[in-house]
């Protein structure tokens, strides 16, 4: 694990991410660190979505599957 430290940080992005941590019962460490992984997790699949070559011969872009997975994580 490693130790980061943030800074600059605008008063009302603080106030929002105090709210957001309460709002969930976590310390604002574990809510931030838990938001970050999230991030990290979107930045890996957006980063290999940009280098898989798509199918050839079937017809879908990858618009198509961009579109076909917000469509599902909108649904749930």
């Amino acid at each position: 694990m490693k130790r980061m430290n943030l800074r600059d940080v605008p008063d009302d992005v603080y106030a929002a991410l105090v709210a957001a941590s309460q709002d969930r019962r976590q310390s604002l460490n574990a809510f931030v660190v838990d938001q970050l992984a999230e991030i990290a997790k979107a930045a890996r699949v957006a980063d290999y979505v940009s280098r898989y070559p798509a199918p050839r011969g079937t017809g879908v872009t990858t618009e198509d599957a961009v579109a076909a997975v917000r469509e599902v994580r909108e649904a749930s």
